[in-house]
């Protein structure tokens, strides 16, 4: 596995915390927890979030026929850079607006998924320069299901309805990602 790779599972990781704050608010709301609903918060978040990062990749890997290889680097390392002040502004400004988002609602389901996959998305070009391939975008779906699972089974329990907005952890990743991009290439 490149450092690209490795990078991008733990991005993969990182994001899934977004699922862990929506499980809880959606175990909060829906009282008659089912497995059916979980599968179906599970399989519309993970499929949204995922195309967003394929498109990503791929839009990141057709970035790589018209730039060099030190050229792409740069742009990689400089969006993941972009991505940790998004990911702040986020944090400061847009934490009241993914609170508000009722997940048990499949409109406030789509939105907090698509909330995800902005974030996922512009992480990916960056790795699709670094020409992490397609196949890892598949990482998703299980890190999903995982979060989903443990956040609608331990949320029955919470007593007050709790916000975790991990955008903190997601904008060090990002500033960690593009750190270590720059250091071993030495742009």
């Amino acid at each position: 596995m490149t450092t690209g790779t490795v990078l991008f599972l733990i991005f993969a990781a990182a994001s899934t915390l977004d699922v862990v704050s929506m499980g809880l608010t959606a175990a909060f709301f829906d009282r008659k927890w089912s497995l059916g609903a979980l599968l179906l918060r599970f399989a519309v978040s993970a499929a949204i979030v995922t195309l967003f990062v394929m498109g990503g990749l791929a839009l990141g890997r057709m970035g790589t026929a018209w730039l060099d290889g030190t050229t792409a680097i740069w742009f990689a390392a400089s969006l993941m850079f972009l991505l940790s002040v998004k990911t702040v502004y986020d944090g400061l400004k847009n934490a009241k607006i993914r609170r508000s988002i009722n997940p048990t609602v499949m409109s406030g389901l789509v939105a907090l998924s698509v909330l995800t996959g902005i974030n996922a998305f512009i992480y990916s070009i960056g790795f699709g320069l670094l020409n992490v391939g397609l196949k890892w975008a598949a990482c998703y779906a299980p890190l999903f299901f995982v979060a989903l699972f443990i956040t609608s089974v331990a949320g029955r329990r919470q007593t007050r309805l709790h916000h975790i907005y991990n955008g903190w952890i997601l904008a060090g990743v990002a500033l960690f990602s593009s750190i270590l991009i720059i250091y071993n290439n030495q742009i």
